[in-house]
This record gives structure tokens, C-alpha cells and sequence, in this order.
């Protein structure tokens, strides 16, 4: 068997943690999209999560099962997948008001940089996704079809801050992008990532949307300050969003399932009873201290 290495410390310090089924995946991704997702697999029929014992990432393997551009496409049809107000959003506007030079790695249809434009930041876009760079263009924004290498040619060592927001999950190599997008940079630059966190109540989940052919790595707090320890990079802050209004249901059902599943007091604390009760608190503010599904990070490049 080939030996797998970290896709952040090239390492073969890994564990594997679990395998999944590709034919379940397809299943659930006709149940729950309409769509068929077969191709995205290239004739692999398991995927593996491993775990970077160096950095705490988890990643997925085979590398060549990420997402293809009419894959994201139709999910651009669903209006859940570019939202527009994203509470990331509002965090890096702060971080970033005081940059002179900023861009963002894949906008998408270009709701932040809309807003940052609105506030006067000189902002410009990169995407893969025409179908989104099509959108982005018939509302004029700078947002422009492009690599990061190519950007990186093109802006190398000129920007003041750089973003990307949920977006590093979804590349299967992790180090290659974040080192093009340190290069971006002048030194004392800011740079922001925000994506999934790995632990949140997303950890006790099977979602679809977190495994290929839609995410290739999953991050924690840990895994972005080891970051530090392999690029030139010292961090700013790490942020966790609370739970949002919109995730309750899914929290709760979350919940549900695992701890029932796993012990007596489980299933007495979430019944047909409790579960209510504690959606009306949760909605009532109670979802304000609890942690949320994404996870923020700003590093500052040496």
C-alpha cells in the first residue's frame, strides 16, 4: 500500500480514522440534491479520512476526488451554497479596513466584495467557477475567472490583505494554496481564512457536504496554529461563530442522534419531550453562547 502523507507537512506522521463507501455517497447525494455525483469518484470506490498527527488536520484520500466546476455549478443553483451575508464577512471588514490592497480567493458571485467595496477598501476577486465569475460581472465587480498561480504571477508580494472564505476545505492541497497565497502578500500583511470547524456539532455528523467530492479537509483551532510552525506566519486571532438560527435544527437533531445512540442518559436528555424545550430556548438566544459551524482565522505574514 502507498504510504500517505500530510497534505500541510508532507509527513507521513497520519493516522486513518474512518473509510467511506462511495455508492452510499452517491445515494445520499440523489436523495438529498438530485444530483449525480458518480463521475466526481473516478472509479475509486472508497474514500479515507486521515488525521495529520503534526497539525491535528483531517484529510480525505484519494486527492483526485475533489469537486469539478459543473459540480459546483448546479449546487450554484441551490440558495443556500453563496450565501450572501456570511457572519465571517463582518470580522474580516474589520480586520481588513485597514488595508490598501486587498483579494479575495474565490468569490464566488461576490457578496464580500460588494461589501468591502461599499466601505471603500480596494478590493478584486479571484474564481474558478464561471458560472459564479458570470453572475459577478453582470453586477460589475471586479471579480475576475483566474488561478491562484496565476494570480500569484501577476500580484506577487503587492497585496495588504488577502481572504478566502470557505474555501480551503475544498483543496486537496492545503499547503500549495496557502503558501501562494502568503506570496501574495507584503510583508506585515494580513491573511484570513475562514471554513467549517471540525469541531463543532459538524464532528458528530455524516454530512455529504463535509467529504468529497465537496470538502477535502477539515480544520480545527489546533490546525491553524500549527500553520505557524510551517509557513511565515504569526496569528492574530482565531475566532468560532456561534451557533446561528439557521443551524439550530441541525444542531439539535445532531445531538439527538449521537447521544442517544452512545448512552441511557443520552436518550433521557433528548426525547420527544426535551428536544422541543430546547429548541425554544435556543431560538430565544440561548444559541448565542454555544459554538456555531464555522471558524475564523487571521494571521499576519513575517
Amino acid at each position: 500500500m502507498k504510504e500517505i502523507h500530510s497534505p500541510l507537512t508532507r509527513r507521513a506522521n497520519v493516522e486513518k480514522i474512518t473509510s467511506y463507501d462511495v455508492e452510499e455517497i452517491c445515494r445520499g447525494w440523489e436523495e438529498q440534491f438530485g444530483l449525480d455525483v458518480l463521475n466526481e469518484f473516478h472509479g475509486h470506490k472508497r474514500i479515507e479520512l486521515f488525521r495529520c498527527k503534526d497539525t491535528d488536520l483531517l484529510f480525505f484520500h484519494p486527492w483526485d476526488v475533489l469537486g469539478s466546476a459543473e459540480l459546483y455549478a448546479a449546487l450554484q443553483e441551490f440558495d443556500w451554497f453563496y450565501m450572501r451575508d456570511k457572519w465571517e464577512h463582518q470580522i474580516a471588514l474589520r480586520d481588513l479596513s485597514c488595508c490598501k490592497s486587498v483579494l479575495e480567493i474565490g468569490s464566488g458571485t461576490g457578496s464580500f466584495v460588494q461589501s468591502a467595496m461599499k466601505l471603500g477598501l480596494n478590493i478584486r476577486g479571484i474564481e474558478l467557477n464561471p458560472a459564479a465569475v458570470a453572475v459577478a460581472e453582470s453586477k460589475g465587480l471586479p471579480i475576475f475567472m483566474q488561478s491562484l498561480q496565476s494570480a500569484v504571477e501577476q500580484y506577487a508580494g503587492s497585496m495588504d490583505g488577502v481572504c478566502s472564505f470557505q474555501v480551503l476545505e475544498h483543496v486537496p492541497d492545503p499547503a500549495d494554496f496557502i503558501k501562494a497565497a502568503i506570496d501574495l502578500l507584503k510583508p506585515g500583511g494580513v491573511l484570513i481564512f475562514s471554513v467549517p470547524n471540525s469541531e463543532s456539532f459538524l464532528k458528530h455528523q455524516y454530512c455529504l457536504l463535509d467529504m468529497p467530492p465537496h470538502h477535502m479537509t477539515r480544520w480545527s483551532a489546533k490546525a491553524f496554529s500549527a500553520l505557524t510552525k510551517i509557513f511565515p506566519l504569526e496569528i492574530q486571532s482565531v475566532k468560532n461563530e456561534s451557533l446561528a438560527a439557521c443551524h439550530i435544527n441541525g444542531y439539535l437533531d445532531t445531538y439527538a442522534d449521537h447521544f442517544r445512540s452512545n448512552t441511557s442518559f443520552g436518550r433521557l436528555m433528548f426525547n420527544r419531550v426535551t428536544v422541543p424545550v430546547y429548541r425554544v430556548f435556543l431560538k430565544m438566544g440561548l444559541r448565542r453562547f454555544l459554538t456555531g459551524q464555522t471558524i475564523y482565522a487571521s494571521f499576519r505574514k513575517l
